[in-house]
């Protein structure tokens, strides 16, 4: 829709937007909508927002913070950034300058051998340490690389079809493959089993040569500083809904936001041209001029179905085969214990190479501000995410979706404690300790999973990207004209379910109607955009990748040499 035609079909006097879903996305099209001069309403199913990314504080774990989720910003969140700039966290700056930690340190900790951190000084990750690779290995892992960053169509028509792990598989050497794939749950945000050789080259390409870079005041840890490709991802300095949704929601509210709290979406009216009406659980109607849908795809599949004739329309038909492959489980946990546990690092986080659950901790301590309460009688609380539910545990022989609560928590604390590179790490800092001595307190897994016999199951379903969704995620414009979608589901420029995803997909929501909300665009070097573009005639008359082609033109020739210095 242009922007005559929005000002035409929706004047000034019905500027009314209801916006369904308070997470980041839904969020982020209210600030956008509510700056403009919109009178926004947004419905949330939860009584709180945030989301995927909201925390949690319950009396009966003792006050002790849980997320739903780890999370990590890195250096190509420009949307996410420049949001959080306009944002006050307190009279002393924005929630960009106050609320965000200093890059953490990423490590690789097999259960047996010593545990490595990326310190190379050069634009590229030092892999031979990190992940147990030869120079065989380091090669023939970045030729794959290298031939989804040189491609546009390709990657998105046929790479992302292709499940990374297993492409790199019939390259690697097996301790080098295995410890690169459990970097995925962590860094990409689904695991290894799901992810496309299109997602991991996106991501990887995104990490190491994004722009603009991001300048960081100084703080109490030292002077200002700067994050640009390369640099470690950040932190929040503390539980997700107390540093940045609690003062969201506060200039939200302030600027005329109106948020209503545990009413649930369960339909639209269309009377063939607009949606007429919105229809929630509790019987209330609401009307407005323009409606945004924001909620979990599984949520909008349910919802756009129940309205027969919208399920039938572009992009509204694409959301039952988007989440056809079902929700992705990645289940977070929390353990305190009861005295202090010291690092040898600053801000370190483990990825544990050889975890069946894909383990991933962090101390909350090292990036949280000192004021923040870890709960009763917590000295050092860990963070924790276990990013893969197929694979079993060797404890108990099941995999995550099939654990009882009890066997889960049990099978987290046996991979921990068998990771010998994990231990020598908490020894080296706590002058010879092991972890195993360290006395645990609580340990509280997200409230929102149900384990049963019938497997685990979430209160609200995550989607991800994964090998089935490329060709299915919907644009924010529809074929209605008061009708949008938001969510880390939809196409953006970042093209990865993330906090930037969502963060742009609600940008480019309201950018349908207010022409003038600006969308930060994701950089790609002019090189790749010039062999990208080569590429996609390669592919459009069915020819090998140009990496190949360059591969293979490059042996040709050296043979036509040797032939010639023989004979």
């Amino acid at each position: 829709m242009s922007q005559d035609n929005a000002d035409s079909a929706l004047p000034s006097a019905e500027k009314t937007v209801a916006i369904f879903g308070a997470g980041i996305a839904g969020l982020s099209a209210a600030h956008e909508f509510v700056k403009r001069g919109w009178s926004v309403s947004v419905y949330e199913s939860n009584p709180e927002v945030g989301g995927f990314f909201r925390s949690a504080r319950e009396a009966g774990n003792g006050n002790m913070p849980t997320e739903y989720s780890w999370h990590g910003m890195g250096p190509w969140y420009h949307n996410v950034f420049d949001l959080l700039k306009q944002i006050a966290f307190d009279d002393k700056g924005s929630v960009y300058e106050r609320a965000l930690s200093r890059p953490i340190d990423f490590g690789v900790a097999p259960d047996e051998g010593k545990a490595e951190f990326d310190d190379s000084t050069s634009w590229m990750v030092d892999v031979r340490k990190m992940f147990r690779a030869t120079q065989l290995d380091r090669l023939c892992g970045a030729y794959l690389m290298i031939k989804t960053w040189t491609a546009n169509r390709r990657s998105i028509e046929r790479y992302s079809t292709l499940n990374a792990a297993e492409q790199w598989r019939k390259l690697l050497s097996a301790k080098a493959w295995s410890t690169w794939a459990a970097c995925f749950g962590p860094w990409i945000g689904s695991d290894w089993t799901h992810v496309s050789l299109h997602q991991a080259g996106l991501f990887f390409r995104r990490q190491l040569v994004t722009k603009p870079a991001h300048a960081h005041p100084a703080d109490a840890e030292g002077p200002a500083w700067v994050q640009d490709a390369r640099s470690g991802w950040l932190l929040l300095r503390g539980p997700s809904s107390e540093v940045w949704f609690d003062k969201w929601v506060r200039h939200l509210s302030e600027r005329g936001v109106r948020f209503h709290f545990e009413e649930t979406l369960h339909r639209l009216e269309f009377d063939g041209t607009r949606v007429t009406e919105a229809e929630l659980v509790s019987g209330t109607r609401v009307h407005a001029a323009l409606h945004v849908l924001a909620t979990n795809p599984f949520a909008a599949a349910d919802i756009v179905e129940r309205t027969p004739e919208l399920a039938r329309l572009d992009q509204l038909c694409l959301f039952r085969p988007l989440v056809k492959g079902g929700p992705h489980t990645q289940v977070s946990f929390c353990i305190g214990f009861s005295e202090t546990i010291r690092w040898p690092r600053k801000r370190c986080a483990v990825v544990l190479a050889d975890s069946e659950f894909d383990l991933t901790i962090f101390a909350e301590e090292q990036a949280w501000s000192p004021g923040v309460e870890l709960g009763e009688g917590i000295a050092a609380l860990w963070t924790g995410t276990a990013c893969v539910s197929s694979v079993p545990g060797r404890l108990y022989g099941l995999p995550l979706e099939r654990c009882t609560k009890e066997q889960f928590i049990e099978e987290v604390k046996t991979q921990l404690l068998r990771c010998v590179s994990l231990d020598a790490l908490i020894r080296e800092a706590n002058n010879g300790r092991s972890l195993a001595s360290f006395a645990v307190q609580k340990i509280e897994v997200w409230h929102e999973w149900t384990f049963s016999a019938d497997g685990i199951q979430p209160r609200q379903p995550k989607w991800a990207n994964t090998i089935h969704t490329q060709k299915w995620q919907p644009t924010q414009r529809t074929p209605v004209s008061n009708l949008l979608l938001a969510g880390a589901h939809t196409r953006t420029d970042a093209d990865l379910w993330s906090i930037e995803a969502a963060v742009e997909s609600g940008r480019r929501a309201a950018q349908v109607i207010e022409g003038n909300v600006v969308v930060l665009p994701q950089y790609r070097p002019m090189v790749l955009r010039f062999l990208s573009a080569i590429d996609d005639r390669l592919f459009t008359i069915h020819a090998p990748n140009i990496v190949d082609m360059i591969l293979g033109t490059a042996l040709v020739a050296a043979s036509v040499l040797l032939w010639v210095a023989l004979f």
